[in-house]
């Protein structure tokens, strides 16, 4: 693993370069080779109504314009790029859940992992930080711990960098060779004065904005004074005079790891029939609730995701009111607010995730039974109103003064609440 000297770094940065376009090219082979182009609504476009660049395959951006990358209004990049290009519509829901697979088999080496939650914000996914302090007794040298890291991820063609901070470790990264290592360490203004200022953590419209005043390189950047940067672009001047000089102060923060279980299944034909989405949800809550995970145990949430046919995939999740311990209480949730939700189109499959997961094994119930009887009439009027969103026209006959000789005094309808 090249170095620039022998002092051992603290973090590494795994970074896996068009990971959209590599999650679809995983399920569709037939994009390899193809010119790809992901779109959607966000970045600097999004405000005026256009579509922006997401991502796109590795040998399309070899062939744009030095200012190419996320978030840049489609129309500029499609006036860089060839005529056979494709468009495609992202899945987010399956890019989100195949790197948090790939963050599950990082935390099996190494416990400090953080994905890059402001890359992530910006439509980006792919990139995560690892702490690897304390690691030599466990992996040896960085050299082994880049092994380690690299068997982690070796579906996919990933970059892997070391450094003294978050920042040296994505720049060595991305300057890394696929399955190889690069370690920063020492003087870093040397290795990154050549570097373009595409690989800054900022928008686009900023990026632009640099080549205006004709700062096209990191060295540009850091040859200037870090006030002056400040007072041209505000707090993003001074982040990126910082990041030009190697200086990056943000501590790598470990995520904290959700506990789900999640089940799939797909319908032989696309359907909008919720004749066939209904049996098919209890189904999934019946394969869920018999995990071993699920066992003694409720959940708080459930979400459900499903591909549509030619439109992007679709997702709702459903809160609880009381954490779900069974398939007949998660189904009444999931029912009332499907009741309410127009499906975009017909779906071709369905996943089930039940997330929130509690220890509570139920709760205690009182010795008479009467009161057990107001509970379960209580918990009726709670379900019914979380279906319908307001209070249920659900009364009791009370008696008020059953001595009176005026009939309407002897009782009185009273509203039910839960």
């Amino acid at each position: 693993m090249p170095t620039l000297d022998g002092k051992r770094a603290a973090v590494a940065c795994i970074h896996i370069p068009n990971f959209m376009w590599q999650v679809e090219s995983l399920r569709r082979p037939d994009l390899v080779g193809r010119p790809t182009i992901i779109v959607g609504e966000t970045g600097a476009a999004a405000s005026k109504g256009g579509q922006s660049v997401l991502d796109w395959s590795p040998d399309l951006g070899s062939k744009m314009s030095p200012t190419f990358t996320r978030g840049m209004p489609l129309s500029e990049a499609l006036a860089d790029a060839r005529k056979d290009v494709t468009l495609l519509e992202p899945d987010m829901p399956l890019y989100r859940r195949t790197f948090g697979e790939v963050l599950t088999q990082l935390e099996a080496r190494c416990p400090d992992v953080e994905p890059d939650a402001e890359y992530a914000e910006n439509s980006g996914l792919g990139r995560a930080y690892i702490g690897i302090w304390g690691l030599e007794r466990l992996y040896g040298d960085d050299a082994q711990v880049v092994r380690a890291l690299s068997n982690a991820v070796n579906q996919f063609d990933a970059r892997i960098g070391v450094g003294e901070n978050k920042w040296l470790a994505f720049v060595a990264a991305s300057a890394s060779a696929s399955g190889r290592g690069l370690k920063i360490t020492g003087e870093p203004g040397r290795f990154l004065a050549k570097l373009p200022v595409e690989l800054l953590p900022v928008d686009f419209k900023l990026v632009t904005r640099l080549h205006g005043f004709g700062l096209h390189t990191m060295g540009d950047i850091a040859a200037l004074p870090p006030g002056a940067m400040q007072a041209q672009f505000g707090s993003n001047g001074a982040l990126v005079s910082d990041l030009s000089n190697g200086i990056d102060h943000r501590p790598l923060v470990a995520r904290r790891t959700e506990e789900a279980v999640s089940e799939y299944l797909e319908f032989p034909d696309a359907t909008v029939s919720m004749a066939m989405i209904l049996p098919a949800i209890e189904s999934l809550l019946s394969r869920a609730y018999t995990r071993p995970q699920l066992a003694r145990r409720y959940a708080r949430e459930a979400k459900l995701e499903a591909s549509v046919l030619r439109r992007p995939p679709w997702t709702t999740r459903v809160a609880f009111k009381e954490p779900a311990g069974s398939r007949t209480k998660a189904l009444f949730s999931i029912k009332a607010k499907l009741d309410d939700l127009a499906l975009p189109g017909p779906i071709e499959d369905m996943r089930l995730t039940l997330s929130g997961l509690t220890g509570e094994s139920g709760r205690q119930e009182s010795l008479w039974t009467e009161v057990r009887r107001d509970q379960k009439l209580q918990e009726a009027v709670s379900q019914l109103e979380a279906r319908l969103g307001t209070t249920p026209p659900v009364y009791q006959v009370r008696e008020l003064e059953p001595w009176s000789r005026i009939p309407e005094r002897r009782h009185a309808l009273v509203q039910l609440s839960p």
